[in-house]
Formats: C-alpha cells, structure tokens, sequence
C-alpha cells in the first residue's frame, strides 16, 4: 500500500482520554498519590465496566456486553475513550483487540504516568498490515524517531490480536499474539518510561480535516464520516501490577523510578510472585482477581456511574462540547511541549550502554516460550522503523502521546517481510550514572587526640620559657 512520507506529528494521549492527572509531579511536589492496582485482574467487561475501568467521559458509544467492550465513534468529534482506575509501578498489561475500520481512524490503547511517561500501541483504519509501537518520557518532544511500525497477520481490522506490554525495571517489550516484537532498555538514549501508570483505551478521527497535514496523512487520509460508524472492539484486559501497596507516590521530581515510594508495599515487591500469572496470561489462562483492597474499593464508586456507558455521548456533553472537544489536543499537547525541556534530561540511572531497542520475527511464538522469552532482548536491527524525521503540532486530534511517525514508500522497504517486524533501533549513547564510594579515611581515638593535645601543649609551654 501506499505511505507517506513527509513529516512526524505531535499529539497527546490526554486529548483522547481525561488527562492521567491534572497536576505533575515533576513540576509539583504537591500531587496527590496514584491509587495502586498492587496486584492483578482480569476484565472481559461482559457486565460493564466493572471496578476498575471509568467511562473517560469524551462524545461517542461505550458499549458493554457478551461480546466485550465497544468504543464508537458515530459522528465528527466522537473519539470515545476508558481509562483504568488504578496505576501500574512496573507491571505486564495484554488487551485482545479488533481495531476499528476507516480511513484516518486510529484505535489506540495505551500506559500514561503523571508526569507523562507513555507506552503506545497504534493501530490505523486504512492499515491491513502494520501497527505502530511507541514510547515516551515526561513527555519529551525534543525529538521524534521513537515509534516503530511493525506488520501484523492477518488482518487486525479484521481479526482480534492480543497485544500486549511487558514493563519492567529493566526493559519494555512490546508483545503480539505470544512474539516479542520490539524491546528496549532501560539505558537506550531517548529516556525511558519509569512512573506509575493507568491503562487508557480509545478511538478518534486523525484523519478529520480540521487537523494539520501531517497528521491527517499520519493517520491515513481525511475521515469520511458519512462512512460512520467506525468501531473498535475490546475481548479483555489484563492488568499485572509488578509492586505491592495501596498508593504509589513520589518521593522528589526526577522522574526516575528510584522515587517512587509505594504505601503499605514495595515498588518491583511482587515481580517474582506474578510472573505465574504472566504465564498464565500467556498460555489463555484466566487469573484470579488479586488487586489491592484500597484501589478496589476507591475505585468502585467512580466506575459505577461508567457502567451506564451504553450512551456515553449523553454523560460526554457534560464535559465538553463536540468542538471544545476537538480542541482540547491543542492545549494538551503544548502541555507535552511544555515539558520537554523538563524530561530532557530524563534518563535511567542505570548504568551499561549499547543499541537497546530492537526488534525480533513476528512469526508468534507458541505461548508456552513466551514466559521464558519476555526479559529476552530481541535480534537488532540497524534500519529505522519509518518516516522522517520532521516535526509539526497536530491541531484537533486525540491519539496516544504522542508522536505520530509518518510512513512512506521507502521507510517499508526498510522494513522486513511479513514474517517479521520492523522498529526504531535506539543507540544507546546515554552515560551510566554509576555508584561509587569514597575510601574510608583513618580515624584516630578519642586518647590518641588527648596525647597530641597534651604534647602540643607542652611544646608552646617549652618556647614560651625560652
């Protein structure tokens, strides 16, 4: 098919959701904790919403039923959305999803922190045969060569594909039907994502013709509402929390995960424990719902209202009109510009170097390997994933934080086969911050420092009597 290739977009995950939080913690140091998940669950969303998932409140249908979760989008400036009621410190999130169909839709499903930490998954209306993986810091604009597309079998517009993140201390993969498709570490050059995070799930219009170009092309073309409507569909979400506790709060405004502090838990306290349920997940095992007691029950009530989300256009013009709507991206992202010389420097603390992102065969693994595959770092690949490397705000569109990577022609042909995947190599040119201590020097004993005071005492008496 044919791709663009003419310039990278910037867009904000909060326009197609509600914001993570109004207030952030690299730039306040007065926030209010991340209510934890602490634990794992599973949702189908076969009787609503259910606890832990809250109707986002944008223009659109949320549907609920047998068949799982629906988000349509009927008319211009729908771009119907969920978010979670709990936040991740590190953790493993799947979702088995069939993207909505048209041109210039775009079905996103995302992690977002506080501070605008983002991990993407990107699926485009008029694409048969690529997803885009990317991934953001505090959110930091300064460059745009994060995302990685990735050919996908068979059709995802189509078909259900469970996509999946595993996020951990150390590296992020980003996983389809059981094959690692891309990974990065920690110590990769862009930065790398290291907050508490909820879950967000939404489609919007890139393709609307109030927005900029590079988005529109971006996206795929202008959207045809009269082709309304265009639905993405949602089987289940897994969510594994990898620390323990009730709230997940920071302890200063670096950003990095080390300040973290975790009430009543420990950041990275279960990652062991829940690595069975991981592979659970994996072989399509249900798993029981372990969450934290405290984000349960604080989240029952907001999630109650979002079970009515049969017609959440209704409950939606509460919150914004169809146009203020639209017109939210633009203050949302140049709240993600604004913050980019903040996360500039937002980088691991950890130390070694070397490429870091890379990308394996997206010929699906059987499930039983994942387990032993997801903290595996895929083959590197030396070509970018797509685009160029140019930079235009995106004017009225909701999408996942961030950047849009434009595609062509000559960006797939660097791209492997169907049989595998393309993505972004990230060189890792980052110094590693490293520990040291200084050598223990001699400390003399409280008698000792009396005998040198007594003799030097009796040395002024010597000259004085001279």
């Amino acid at each position: 098919m044919v791709k663009f290739c003419q310039v990278h977009v910037i867009l904000t995950a909060s326009a197609a959701t509600s914001s993570a939080s109004s207030c952030n913690p690299v730039k306040s140091s007065s926030c209010s904790p991340d209510p934890a998940l602490g634990g794992s669950i599973q949702e189908d969303f076969s009787d609503g919403l259910g606890s832990h998932f809250t109707n986002s409140g944008n223009q659109g249908n949320v549907t609920t039923g047998n068949d799982g979760l629906s988000l349509t989008i009927n008319k211009r400036y729908d771009n119907p959305s969920i978010h979670s009621n709990f936040y991740l410190m590190f953790g493993y999130v799947e979702v088995e999803l069939k993207a909505g169909e048209g041109k210039g839709i775009v079905s996103s499903f995302f992690l977002q922190s506080d501070d605008l930490d983002e991990i993407d998954i990107e699926l485009f209306g008029g694409d048969q045969y690529e997803w885009q993986s990317n991934y953001f810091v505090q959110g930091n604009t300064t460059t745009y060569d994060r995302g990685g597309y990735h050919q996908i079998q068979p059709n995802p517009l189509e078909n259900y594909h469970k996509y999946a993140i595993n996020w951990t201390k150390d590296s992020l993969d980003w996983i389809v039907d059981g094959s690692v498709i891309r990974s990065l570490q920690i110590t990769n050059s862009q930065g790398y994502p290291q907050t508490p995070m909820r879950i967000y799930a939404g489609i919007w219009a890139g393709g609307d013709p109030s927005n900029e170009q590079g988005t529109i092309e971006w996206a795929g073309g202008i959207t045809d509402y009269s082709s309304a409507p265009f639905t993405m569909h949602i089987k289940s979400i897994t969510a594994i929390d990898y620390s323990t506790g009730s709230e997940y709060s920071y302890s200063d405004q670096s950003g990095y995960w080390q300040s973290i502090d975790a009430k009543d838990g420990e950041v990275n306290g279960r990652y062991s424990d829940a690595q069975s349920d991981v592979s659970k997940v994996a072989n399509g095992e249900s798993i029981d719902d372990s969450s934290s007691s405290d984000s349960s029950s604080s989240s029952s009530s907001s999630s109650s209202s979002s079970s009515s989300s049969s017609s959440s256009s209704s409950s939606s013009s509460s919150s914004s009109s169809s146009s203020s709507s639209s017109s939210s991206s633009l203050s949302s992202s140049s709240s993600s510009s604004s913050s980019s010389s903040s996360s500039s420097s937002s980088s691991s603390g950890s130390s070694g170097s070397s490429t870091q992102d890379s990308s394996s065969s997206s010929v699906p693994k059987s499930s039983a390997s994942l387990s032993q595959s997801l903290d595996s770092t895929a083959t590197t690949e030396d070509s970018a994933g797509a685009g160029g490397n140019n930079a235009v705000s995106g004017s009225s569109s909701p999408s996942s934080s961030a950047s849009a990577t434009t595609r062509d022609g000559s960006s797939s042909s660097q791209e492997t086969t169907s049989s595998s995947s393309s993505s972004s190599s990230e060189t890792a040119s980052v110094s590693s911050s490293s520990e040291s201590s200084a050598a223990a020097g001699f400390a003399p004993s409280k008698s000792m420092m009396h005998l040198i005071t007594l003799s030097l005492s009796l040395v002024s008496i010597g000259f004085v009597l001279v």
